[in-house]
């Protein structure tokens, strides 16, 4: 899956378990441009990516389809793919089918299929009826394009469909012509296909096919750092679950899918919806130079998110709330994107949000009058600056919005917002979930315009599984801290986790999997902690790397049915990073800067209430710091990568 986001949640469609997200860069007015038509039933929506990674997304109304305003150089190699009615990932749309001789056939006759259009000649592309395979694979032309208006390179198809379609392109192997030497994002485009399987690498878990995932995979990445500390370009989205206090991991449990405790399924459900969001970051070189500086709220534009169906953001049903990323406090309301006292400022009228009072200087909140009641409104909301996201739309475009810090893009500084889902089960946050945003400066004009997919979801935490010669019983409590991991007695600290999990992919895989090949760092409430030696319950050495700002190091083990008996043990020196107030944390994180955490307060059993969000090298709110960001995507200690929000 190409990860080089607006390079296009991800202006490059992206799937991290599932693939990668399209990017388009600046918006440029092309007068020798074309349009896409086509019959397709009403609500799913068509979204067309060209080589290049740029993307264009319209839905379908009263049965018809189209694209409008393509580029006609974009055409050249393009690919066509069908969202469903919730915003996940239904398939590529298969231009044409052939036989072993070649020959234009049906799909049930095909061998062949093609995926990729020629150059547009006219105004109009015009193809016919899409038609949706009924178990929402893959979707073909009722009419087979003509020869004219395609590439000739082919993909092998069975029934009508890709087969690395079942599985989002995770291979078992290289093998077969087709692979591609460098599926890289350094030369793979994001709208190409790289190993030939019929799944454009916005999409495809594993470009190289060589069964591991590209966002684990060190053959996939071996892209240059960039000076501001990213691997991935000027904007990507990033999940996060970052958890404190009542963390769930099925290894804790011995099970091997929620499903099989209700116990386990009613614990994961309550901690994904508190802990898990979308971390939506653009780095500090695309905030000077798309955005006039010094920054007012008049000047900083709006960054449109369109969540194309997805349950938990768009809809009535919808319960993601979104995180300012300033801090509450009346001193520094000043700065405040959103001050506390009025929520409209750059939401507009229409915004849902905590109702406020400050007194002593501190903010008080309370559940707001308008908030649906069948939505959650708990402890975490009421301790956040937090409001319901759909209901944010500054420019009344009917679009929500993102909202950056107005003292982030003063300082030059990168910027960093969540959405939280609130919504968990087949109804939360998957691989698959697919965005269109939209950045624009304040009078209108659009400064990049992406559609990406999400790519990777890591739904557990790396619970601790010991901490000295103690091992902790989650079957007993919720948070099963000891005293020495409160307050650690020495400065060598040894301690076993377990590998957090993620939901199957596709159909190869019948139960939840241990993800491996992350990044893991360890923390504490002073900081990065340093690592002596971290290796894996089966005797294997883990390298690590440290720096002046803690350590981190790479897990060698692959993806794995969930087994208690699979853990690494970490030995650390914390004598720099204990301090005497705040949180430790054991984090892990892809290559993609998608990531989960595990984190305890050493002033207390368990993580307590969660904080404000801390913006990368500041605070959070005092006596709670704020984490460090996943680890780079090259594990480079002392260089944060996003700072989530501060549980």
């Amino acid at each position: 899956m190409n990860i080089r986001r607006f390079k296009g949640l991800f202006a490059v469609a992206t799937v991290i378990v599932g693939g990668s997200f399209v990017l388009s860069g600046q918006v440029e007015a092309a007068p020798n441009t074309t349009s896409i038509k086509a019959s397709l039933a009403s609500n799913y929506r068509l979204l067309a990516v060209a080589s290049s990674g740029k993307a264009y997304l319209a839905r379908s109304t009263g049965g018809k389809v189209t694209l409008s305003g393509i580029p006609k150089a974009d055409t050249n190699g393009m690919t066509l793919s069908v969202l469903n009615s919730d915003g996940a990932y239904v398939g590529p749309v298969m231009l044409k089918y052939t036989d072993a001789k070649g020959k234009t056939t049906t799909a049930a006759k095909a061998t062949k299929g093609v995926t990729n259009l020629k150059t547009a000649s006219g105004s109009t592309v015009s193809l016919g009826t899409i038609k949706v395979s009924s178990d929402q694979t893959f979707a073909s032309l009722a009419k087979a394009a003509p020869s004219s208006a395609v590439l000739s390179r082919s993909i092998a198809v069975s029934g009508g469909r890709p087969p690395a379609r079942a599985n989002l392109g995770k291979g078992t192997g290289v093998s077969g012509a087709g692979v591609r030497k460098f599926a890289d994002p350094t030369e793979n485009k994001a709208g190409a296909d790289a190993d030939n399987d019929g799944l454009p690498s916005f999409v495809d878990v594993d470009d190289d096919n060589d069964g591991k995932l590209d966002l684990v995979d060190d053959k996939f990445f071996n892209t240059t750092q960039k000076d501001d500390g990213s691997q991935l370009g000027e904007a990507l989205i990033g999940t996060g679950l970052i958890c404190g206090g009542n963390c769930v991991n099925l290894n804790a449990f011995n099970v091997t899918s929620p499903s099989a405790s209700p116990t386990v399924a009613t614990a994961l459900n309550t901690m994904i919806s508190t802990f898990q969001g979308v971390f939506f970051i653009y780095n500090t070189d695309a905030v000077k130079k798309n955005f006039t500086l010094p920054a007012t709220m008049s000047t900083i534009g709006s960054f449109n998110v369109d969540c194309t169906g997805i349950k938990w953001c768009s809809g009535s049903t919808a319960q993601a709330a979104t995180i300012s990323p300033d801090y509450p406090t009346a001193t520094q309301q000043g700065d405040n994107a959103l001050p506390d006292t009025d929520y409209t400022k750059l939401c507009g009228s229409k915004v849902i949000a905590p109702t406020n009072t400050v007194t002593n200087g501190q903010v008080q909140k309370s559940k707001p009058a308008t908030w649906p009641a069948a939505f959650t409104w708990d402890e975490a909301a009421s301790m956040m600056t937090e409001w319901l996201f759909t209901s944010c739309d500054p420019d009344g475009d009917g679009f929500s919005n993102i909202i950056p810090s107005v003292a982030t893009l003063q300082s030059g500084s990168a910027w960093t917002n969540e959405i939280k889902p609130r919504m968990s089960g087949p109804d939360g946050l998957k691989v698959g979930d697919t965005f269109k945003y939209t950045v624009t400066k304040s009078n209108k004009t659009v400064v990049h315009s992406s559609t990406q997919v999400i790519s990777a979801v890591m739904q557990t935490s790396p619970n601790v599984r010991s901490w000295g010669s103690t091992t902790l019983n989650y079957a007993t409590s919720a948070n099963p801290y000891t005293t020495d991991m409160i307050s650690p007695s020495s400065n060598t600290v040894s301690f076993t986790f377990w590998r957090p999990q993620r939901m199957p992919i596709g159909t190869s895989e019948s139960t939840w999997m241990d993800v491996g090949g992350l990044t893991y760092s360890f923390s504490g409430p002073s900081g990065g902690c340093t690592i002596t030696s971290a290796t894996t319950s089966s005797g294997a050495a883990l390298t690590v790397q440290s720096g002046s700002k803690g350590s981190t190091f790479i897990d060698t083990a692959t993806d794995a049915t969930p087994n208690p008996a699979n853990f690494i043990s970490v030995t650390a020196d914390v004598s720099t990073c204990k301090g005497t107030m705040g949180q430790w944390s054991v984090s892990a994180a892809d290559r993609a800067m998608n990531s989960s955490h595990f984190k305890w307060m050493s002033n207390q059993g368990g993580a307590g209430t969660p904080g404000q969000p801390g913006t990368p090298g500041q605070p959070g709110t005092p006596g709670q710091p704020a984490p460090q960001g996943p680890p780079t995507p090259q594990g480079t200690p002392g260089q944060p990568g996003p700072a989530p929000t501060n549980p």
